[in-house]
């Protein structure tokens, strides 16, 4: 009788030591066999993401030393970061342009304003690498689209100053645009964002009549057409990409561990049963009737 309790008994602590074993075998390496405390491919980018926030504070609170200190700090992963393959090279140069210009900013003593727009750059870009699904760049799309609504309603007003209104709001919507370029070209590469961008400054200079003196209204209204066109498309591949992340998740869930686990319950309950029988018949008799 008493062997029904001590194998039961017996599995349920191997089981036991399995499934811790597994436990925190999977908390110090990680799924891919890598110590978290060295850094995992998508640690390393969750680490990159928090050094380009503090660095877009920085420079939102116009202070120059922390600017220097956070954006060497930033420099230092993103070296380390680009080499996981996460991302694109397009993106990545990018990121280069817009570090190289803080740094010329910081050199200079220009104030916060002065590269306000970089550090959000690099924040937006990053983001997109952490959360490819859920990025904040791809957000912008209706304020793109609302600031194209304002540039053809000022295109379109019956007064004269139709066109200069419309150039003005076409600086919103370049504004905006070039925030997210990074980004985008983080995500999937540079050729849909430099497509929206070429249509965006050509349609500015139809506006402006610099290049395009003689330009009439029906290259004006076909150029405004295309640049939605452009930034429709943009923001649909934007997230068609999203539904493949740039980053792996992290597995939450190992089949040994939950195999070991549900084992030792069973055996927990085995062991159990048994020892509630032997209780009852400690000889292995049973009573007569």
């Amino acid at each position: 009788m008493k062997i029904r309790i001590v194998i039961p008994f017996v599995l349920c602590i191997v089981m036991t030591i399995g499934s811790a074993g597994a436990v925190w075998g999977n908390a110090i390496f990680g799924p891919s066999g890598y110590s978290t405390i060295t850094g995992s491919k998508a640690g390393m980018l969750a680490s990159l993401d928090e050094a380009a926030a503090l660095l877009y504070e920085a420079a939102y609170t116009n202070n120059r030393q922390a600017g220097f200190l956070r954006l060497q700090q930033f420099n230092n992963i993103a070296k380390k970061a680009s080499a996981t393959g996460a991302g694109t090279p397009a993106g990545w140069a990018a990121i280069n342009e817009s570090v190289a210009h803080i740094e010329r900013a910081l050199v200079n003593g220009e104030a916060g304003s002065g590269w306000l727009m970089a550090s959000s750059r690099i924040k937006l870009s990053t983001d997109a690498l952490v959360r490819p699904e859920h990025a904040l760049w791809l957000q912008y799309e209706s304020v793109l689209l609302h600031d194209w609504t304002r540039v053809q309603q000022s295109w379109k007003r019956t007064t004269e100053d139709g066109a200069l209104a419309a150039s003005a709001a076409m600086d919103s919507l370049n504004e905006h645009l070039n925030r997210i370029e990074v980004a985008a070209s983080m995500q999937y590469g540079n050729s849909a964002v430099d497509e929206a961008l070429i249509r965006a400054k050509y349609t500015g200079l139809l506006l402006d009549g610099i290049t395009y003196a003689g330009a009439n209204g029906e290259r004006v209204d076909r150029s405004l057409e295309a640049l939605r066109s452009k930034l429709v498309q943009l923001f649909d591949e934007g997230r068609e990409t999203a539904d493949m992340p740039v980053v792996a998740p992290t597995a939450t869930t190992n089949p040994i561990s939950w195999a070991l686990f549900l084992g030792t319950i069973i055996c927990a309950v085995l062991t159990y049963t048994g020892w509630r029988k032997y209780q009852r018949s400690p000889y292995g008799t049973k009573p007569l009737h």
